[in-house]
């Protein structure tokens, strides 16, 4: 007796077609995402850097200002908002008041605070007398990321000697 079963695999090689494509496109969407995040991620790495940048030329150019002439840097209104404009007649940087807006994108701007000595000579918060030849500078850059203000500051003390 002969028995031959038959087997009915009709189909099945289709549903392997469509479980590698199913695969392959589930693969390809998760590098995709990954790619997209690492693309967003890079572009705000990105303004945080420029911002930087930007905060850290307002020093060098308050040390400029404050090289060329103290009192141009000591005579400016204690948290007051100042910024530096460029005009190609005048070598120097112009202070004006206010933020000044860079490419669009940025706020940059500088403040000044009294500096305060203790008997010990120690710079302190509080409760000290004002050093009339020592500011600190406060260099700030805001900009609006998905919304959000985003801000960077970075602060350094001045000394007229």
């Amino acid at each position: 007796m002969n028995n031959h079963i038959k087997k009915n695999n009709a189909g099945f090689g289709l549903i392997e077609i469509l479980l590698v494509v199913g695969v392959g496109m589930a693969t390809f969407l998760g590098i995709e995402q990954y790619l997209n995040l690492s693309l967003n991620a890079a572009i705000r790495d990105s303004y945080q850097t420029e911002a930087l940048y930007l905060v850290k030329s307002n020093l060098e150019q308050s040390r400029a200002v404050r090289d060329e002439d103290w009192t141009l840097i000591s005579g400016l209104t204690i948290g007051s908002r100042y910024s530096f404009l460029s005009d190609e007649s005048i070598p120097q940087k112009i202070i004006t008041k206010g933020g000044a807006e860079v490419e669009g994108r940025y706020t940059v701007w500088i403040t000044t605070s009294a500096v305060q000595r203790d008997a010990e000579d120690n710079i302190v918060s509080v409760g000290g007398t004002v050093d009339a030849d020592i500011l600190k500078i406060n260099s700030n850059a805001s900009w609006l990321e998905n919304g959000a203000t985003k801000q960077v500051t970075v602060s350094e003390y001045l000394v007229n000697f």
